[in-house]
């Protein structure tokens, strides 16, 4: 009998076992499930990292790109009625990713308006293509039928869109706020006057045509309150009104939103740069200032590097500029002491062209064009021929009194290859300077 209860106890132990042995197997089974499950989710958040096509270049596309060469080697060697030493031509191929024409396009020219591009480009990459100016009425206090007692706040971007605060206020009126008893406050973006550089000519901006919210605070409030008075809301300024001890609607110490308008930054900077518009351009420069907190006091200051600059300096590292000489006194090229090379601003819409909304943007809504209708803009008088329209891309340059002129921008040639080009004259007739990047664009599309 012992003999046999040993027996049993033995085979219970060894069942015992066994049942350890498999939960302890189930056990690491579902430990391992987890961990690559956990494992498969991480690399999962993790973006995946396309692989570039690898770029094919055919002894045909370098013929193309030999003959693109050949061409405008002959034009700079044929006899000119322009000073050679006072152009800069640089031509960049983006279907073979080669450069296929350098002429003395490290050297630092006047920039013109085609500082525009430097201005365009940072401000959309830094803030975004969907990046808005917002202007809002805010209010705190207690609501009496129609009368707001207690705060009115108007906050605003720098929007250079804004043209009349009537919107803004029957918004308001919607909410049934018709009358304000307490305080009415501003606080703008920037509080100054939009002005040129001192570089530059004071009438190059002038005060009569400068955008509602760019006429400083004192200017923004008297007009706040006069479009109030026409849309027939009165305001009662009483200090002694708390609003933060009110009750009821819009009370508790807290502001709340009542009106809100927004134009988009891409809406600003289109007619930037087809209508070659200095006081939307100089506005993007300095309210990309004040988003990266280079304007504290929310006035402009000449003396600081601006972001734009700071920017490109960055980017120039990874491109082909490092060593070129880059100087930033305005976003619009208003100031003859910028200076930029014709290639900073080839690898500038390189850089641009290797982003896709950047690229579409450009070539689909910003940059004057060939293909007719609006999209001319600066580019109206040139290059009218059936044969080059819709293959044009450029923003162009003008500084008369300092004889400077430029364009660069994207070129679909005969070849069907696409070429990013700059061309930078100084000390020059500006009408013969035109001629002269005409003739080279129409050589460049022409068979």
């Amino acid at each position: 009998m012992e003999k046999k209860r040993r027996r049993r106890i033995r085979k219970g132990r060894v069942a015992l076992l066994l049942l350890f042995l498999a939960a302890v197997i189930t056990v690491i089974y579902y430990i391992i499930v987890a961990l690559v499950a956990f494992f498969s989710w991480l690399s999962a958040d993790e973006p995946v990292q396309e692989e570039k096509p690898t770029l094919h270049v055919t002894p045909e596309m370098l013929a193309c790109d030999e003959r693109m060469q050949h061409r405008l080697d002959s034009l700079m060697h044929k006899p000119l009625r322009l000073d050679t030493n006072k152009i800069a031509v640089s031509v960049f191929d983006a279907t073979t990713q080669r450069y296929v024409y350098r002429y003395h396009d490290t050297e630092s020219f006047i920039p013109a308006s085609c500082m525009k591009i430097s201005t365009a480009i940072a401000a959309l990459k830094t803030l975004g293509m969907n990046h808005q100016y917002r202007e809002h009425i805010l209010v705190m206090g207690e609501m009496k039928r129609d009368t707001l007692v207690g705060n009115l706040l108007l906050m605003a971007d720098d929007d250079p869109l804004m043209e009349s605060f009537d919107p803004l206020i029957k918004k308001m009126q919607s909410r049934g706020i018709r009358h304000v008893r307490g305080n009415v406050y501003i606080t703008l973006a920037r509080e100054d006057t939009l002005r040129p550089h001192p570089t530059a000519k004071a009438w190059d901006i002038p005060y009569n045509r400068t955008p509602l919210l760019l006429r400083g605070k004192r200017y923004v409030d008297r007009t706040f309150r006069a479009s109030m008075r026409m849309n027939g809301v009165t305001v009662r300024n009483d200090k002694t009104v708390n609003a933060r001890r009110s009750k009821g609607r819009f009370g508790g110490g807290k502001y709340h939103y009542v009106a809100t308008s927004s134009h988009l930054l891409r809406d600003v900077i289109t007619p930037m740069l087809i209508h070659s518009s200095n006081i939307k351009a100089d506005a993007v420069f300095y309210h990309l200032d004040w988003k990266q907190g280079l304007m504290p006091n929310r006035r402009m200051n000449w003396d600081a590097k601006h972001y734009a600059e700071t920017f490109w300096r960055e980017k120039t590292q990874v491109l082909d500029s490092v060593s070129t000489r880059l100087v930033f006194h305005d976003g619009s090229g208003l100031s003859p002491e910028n200076r930029l090379s014709a290639s900073v601003l080839v690898d500038m819409l390189r850089y641009a062209y290797g982003d896709k909304q950047l690229k579409d943007f450009f070539i689909d809504e910003a940059l004057a064009s060939t293909v007719g209708g609006e999209r001319r803009g600066s580019l109206l008088t040139r290059m009218s021929h059936p044969d080059y329209k819709g293959r044009l891309f450029c923003k162009t340059g003008t500084m008369t009194t300092y004889g400077a002129s430029s364009l660069c921008g994207y070129l679909l040639a005969a070849d069907d290859h696409w070429y990013i080009f700059s061309i930078i004259n100084v000390d020059s007739p500006v009408a013969e300077s035109r001629l002269f990047q005409d003739r080279i664009c129409k050589m460049m599309m022409k068979e």
